[in-house]
């Protein structure tokens, strides 16, 4: 399942298609190119495969930046968003950045670098061999850790989650450094299976010896390689100092304080690594500290955090980028299972007090027209408000229905390891209702992306017999427009109750109908990986609305409780998220998604960007802005400040199809005039 290469059809160049993610990635050349293998002995980084052809120059459909490199690894030059770059002739590694795989280009020549927010060229003085080396982002565990009823073999587990990670250097804090940690699943006796070794990096970490203190410690653990270990009082260990976890008191606020401040100084001492990028938030933090980043970059990591952990918490608070996600879990010997996930998210994980599950009444409807559904407007299930959370998504691990989180599963989360790589994605409309045939345009919003291969069928007054054909098709998304009910999906003919359907082979869904939650759980309990569901009666209109938006942004790339977030904000929470919310439909075309905010400010814009981390560009990736000639590096789940005058923010909305924000109304970039704003 590497990468494979093949050459353009419509126009001439070379495809890369990563079968796993299901992307594809064009270079475009001035003829006909014959792409044969080649070994990969010319790349600095490691790639699955590589072709080599002849041409004089290669053409990107993005604008993207370009890291030069010398055979030696060494950073000769870069280009951002097609700035221009002139190298001398020489041998050179040039790394394509912010692609949905890894992109490698080994050449002996000159090169030249130029172009604009749409398109990069890259040309080599002439007719060259060009080598294309090509790396899967996909991650699966190296084994598996089987875990017994008994918190002192909990943390062995735990204990092991760092045998994944590629680096015990600063570097780890780049996703594809870090790799995806063992499994763990619950059992009778603890059992280790695959290549599953701690790294030696002589660090421990002491807790008390409860099981909700092991899971909250469980990210932070992996990220430091660290043995787990009981103790009375909570702390980080080296043989050269001891930290105190429990920050005024509170021994999950001190141990997620820890993890965020290591790895973002480990973010802004990488900068004199691998990328010498000038990274804002390293700008922005140095004035504060007294760090000396470049010998810091190759120090032990014992002196690493000692000194990172001299720095007062509230210095560096300030600077932290925005967490992706907050993981409320409830502390069962089942959700063991669980950490591995959280772990690769760095997730913050907390473990809440048992729950005081009520019924909560929504806010009154303002919607005079029909509803999708019938009966009263309470939720269809117990439900709890867990406790805000500062990070992009939060996510509830328990038996009940969270507001304001996704609800996931140990079984959901694993789906994610499982999905059958195809070159074509399949997406089902289903409208069984004529009133709501407005939203039905969703079938031609699907599949609007140039870079994926999209089947979408439209499917009007479907039958009992036929939608329990759908759900247990091989589908990758299922968008159900109707009347739901804690009875079942309306069919023309009748209800269907998704309790009666053995499996399910839908990969995600929406159930676009009023309390649609019951349904939407059993099809996750049935084999589904994602799916977003109603909890109270929706007015017709505005589930059109959600519906189209919704479609919008995962063919946008975000993920699936991104989505929601956005459409949700400073609304009714009617719609919630199920299963692995983390997910994405498709990739973005290049890099992280942005949402731009945009507030007037007088005769100008304030304009906020919130990168919205994903699976393939999760904590501790580099994103690159560009605003005229000035690229800005920020990490990418950061939000990027900027203020525009009317020109500039004309500029800026012109340079890509963005969703944006403005009072709370969801628009995008390509149809929104400023003067409106």
């Amino acid at each position: 399942m590497n990468p494979e290469f093949t050459a353009l059809v419509d126009s001439d160049g070379v495809r890369i298609t990563d079968p796993i993610e299901r992307t594809q990635f064009d270079l475009h050349a001035p003829a006909a190119v014959s792409p044969g293998r080649t070994d990969t002995d010319a790349f600095y980084f490691p790639v699955d495969t590589a072709i080599s052809v002849r041409t004089p120059w290669l053409r990107t459909t993005k604008g993207l930046d370009v890291y030069a490199r010398d055979t030696d690894g060494n950073m000769v030059g870069e280009s951002s968003g097609g700035s221009r770059l002139d190298l001398p002739a020489d041998a050179y590694n040039l790394e394509l950045a912010s692609t949905q795989m890894k992109v490698y280009l080994a050449v002996e020549s000159e090169i030249s670098v130029s172009g604009d927010p749409s398109a990069v060229d890259i040309s080599f003085g002439g007719e060259t061999r060009v080598e294309i080396g090509a790396r899967s982002l996909h991650e699966q565990p190296a084994g598996t850790i089987t875990v017994p009823d008994d918190v002192g073999a909990t943390m062995d587990a735990v204990s092991l989650l760092g045998s994944a990670l590629k680096t015990t250097t600063c570097e780890r804090s780049f996703p594809s450094l870090r790799g995806h940690p063992p499994l763990v699943e619950p059992g009778e006796r603890f059992t280790v299976e695959g290549d599953i070794t701690r790294p030696e990096t002589g660090v421990k970490i002491q807790v008390p010896e409860k099981r909700e203190a092991v899971y909250e410690v469980a990210p932070l653990a992996f990220y430091l390689g660290a043995d787990v270990v009981p103790g009375r009082e909570p702390r980080l260990i080296t043989d050269d100092f001891e930290y105190a976890l429990d920050a005024p008191g509170d021994l999950q606020q001190g141990i997620n304080q820890v993890l965020q401040q290591v790895f973002f100084l480990d973010c802004v001492t990488r900068t004199e690594g691998y990328y010498q990028v000038d990274l804002r938030e390293r700008a922005d933090l140095e004035p504060h500290v007294d760090l000396d980043f470049a010998t810091l970059y190759g120090a032990p990591l014992a002196e690493q955090l000692r000194r990172y952990l001299d720095v007062p918490f509230e210095v560096v608070e300030p600077h932290l980028p925005r967490w992706k996600v907050t993981m409320d879990v409830s502390p069962t010997h089942e959700n063991v299972a669980v950490l591995p996930f959280a772990a690769d998210e760095l997730a913050v994980v907390r473990c809440p007090d048992d729950p005081d599950p009520s019924k909560v009444e929504p806010e009154p409807e303002v919607f005079e027209t029909f509803y999708r559904g019938a009966g009263d407007s309470t939720l269809s299930a117990d439900v709890i408000h867990p406790k805000p959370a500062n990070s992009i998504e939060q996510v509830w691990v328990g038996e009940e229905m969270p507001i304001g989180a996704s609800k996931a599963t140990p079984e959901s989360l694993k789906r994610r390891l499982d999905v059958t790589p195809k070159h074509q994605i399949t997406v089902d409309v289903v409208c069984n209702d004529d009133r709501m045939r407005e939203e039905d345009v969703v079938g031609d919003i699907y599949g609007t992306r140039d870079l994926y291969e999209f089947n979408v069928t439209v499917h009007n007054d479907v039958t009992t017999a036929g939608l329990r054909n759908l759900l247990k098709s091989d589908t990758d998304f299922l968008h159900y427009i109707g009347h739901v009910d804690d009875h079942g999906i309306r069919c023309i003919d009748g209800m269907l109750d998704v309790s009666t359907i053995e499996e399910s082979g839908v990969r995600a869904f929406i159930l676009n109908g009023c309390r649609s939650y019951e349904q939407g759980e059993q099809l996750v309990e049935k084999g589904s990986q994602v799916g977003v569901v109603t909890l109270t009666k929706v007015g017709n209109e505005p589930a059109t609305d959600v519906g189209t938006e919704l479609a919008r942004l995962l063919n946008y790339g975000l993920t699936f409780a991104g989505a929601v977030a956005v459409i949700m904000e400073d609304k009714q929470r009617q719609y919630t998220v199920l299963g692995d919310g983390g997910v994405e439909l498709v990739k973005t075309k290049c890099g992280i998604p942005l949402v731009i905010h945009i507030e007037r400010n007088g005769s100008g814009y304030s304009t906020e960007f919130h990168a919205h981390a994903t699976t393939n560009y999760s904590m501790g990736s580099l994103m690159s802005n560009k605003f005229g000639n000035s690229p800005v590096r920020t990490l990418g789940s950061s939000v990027l400040q900027k203020q525009f005058d009317s020109d500039g923010l004309r500029e800026c909305l012109n340079s890509g199809k963005n969703p944006v924000k403005v009072d709370g109304e969801l628009f995008w970039s390509d149809e929104i005039s400023i003067d409106t704003i």
